[in-house]
C-alpha cells in the first residue's frame, strides 16, 4: 500500500499529473478497504470521474451497476438482458451520429477486441494509492505525458505501446492491458470525454500494475528531445 504511494506521488511530482491516477482490481469478495457502490446504476466512465469529483474510499461495482458495455470489458460480465433491453440498446447504439454505421460494424469491431472470459464478481475502482496490488492502472493527461510513458516502456523492454481507437473507452482501454499484462493509450470516446469532463488534449494510458516499477525507475533515462551527437 505505501509503495503505491510513493509511485503514485513520484509520477505526479516527476510528470506534473494534474488529475489522480486511478486503480482497477478485479476480486470476488468485496475487500475491507472498499465498499459497495449499493444498488446505484451509471456508466462506468461516469463512475471512474466520481474520484476525480472528490469521492475518497475506493468502491465496487458489480454488472448490475453498469448501464453500459463497460461491464464486460472492465472483467465483472454483463447482466442478463431482456430482448427489449437488446433493441433499446441498439437504438441507442446503432445509426448516424451514434456510435456505429449498422450492427454489422458493432460486431467488427467486437471481433477485434480480446475479451475476459472467465469475469469476476466485482471491480474495484479507487485512487491508485488506495487499492493494493491493482490489476491495472489509468493515467489521464496530455498527449506529451502519455507519450512519455509509452516511450518510457519502448526503451526498456524494446516492445512498442500499441493503441486503440475508434470504439468505447471501456473497450479501448481494459482487454488488451488484461490479456497481454501490457500497456495501450487511447482518446475514450464522445460519451466517455463528455462524462469524464476531458479537455481537448487529454488521453488515457492503461497499464498492467506489473510494469509501474519498470516505468518508474525509467523515466530519466529517455530522450528529452534534444540530439546529442
Amino acid at each position: 500500500m505505501s509503495k503505491n504511494r510513493e509511485y503514485a506521488e513520484y509520477l505526479r511530482k516527476h510528470e506534473g499529473y494534474t488529475r489522480d491516477i486511478i486503480a482497477f482490481k478485479l476480486c470476488d469478495s468485496i475487500p475491507e478497504y472498499a465498499e459497495s457502490y449499493g444498488d446505484d446504476v451509471s456508466f462506468e466512465c461516469a463512475m471512474i470521474a466520481e474520484v476525480w469529483g472528490g469521492r475518497e474510499k475506493p468502491f465496487c461495482i458489480v454488472n448490475k451497476n453498469v448501464l453500459c458495455g463497460g461491464a464486460v470489458y472492465s472483467g465483472i460480465g454483463n447482466k442478463k438482458m431482456t430482448s427489449e433491453d437488446f433493441q433499446a440498446g441498439m437504438v441507442a447504439a446503432i445509426g448516424p451520429k451514434k456510435a456505429y454505421a449498422t450492427l454489422q460494424v458493432m460486431r467488427r469491431v467486437n471481433q477485434q477486441l480480446p475479451h475476459v472470459y472467465k469475469p469476476h464478481k466485482y471491480l474495484v475502482i479507487g485512487r491508485f494509492e488506495d487499492v493494493p496490488d491493482p490489476d491495472v492502472i489509468m493515467v489521464t493527461a496530455d498527449a506529451n505525458r502519455i507519450h512519455r510513458l509509452c516511450k518510457v516502456y519502448t526503451w526498456k523492454t524494446g516492445e512498442l505501446v500499441h493503441g486503440i481507437s475508434g470504439t468505447a473507452w471501456c473497450a479501448n482501454s481494459f482487454p488488451l492491458v488484461y490479456r497481454n499484462k501490457t500497456m495501450t493509450f487511447n482518446m475514450g470516446d464522445p460519451p466517455s470525454r463528455f462524462m469524464m469532463q476531458l479537455d481537448p488534449g487529454e488521453m488515457f494510458c492503461f497499464i498492467h500494475y506489473s510494469l509501474v516499477p519498470l516505468i518508474v525507475e525509467n523515466f530519466d533515462n529517455i530522450s528529452s528531445g534534444v540530439v546529442e551527437m
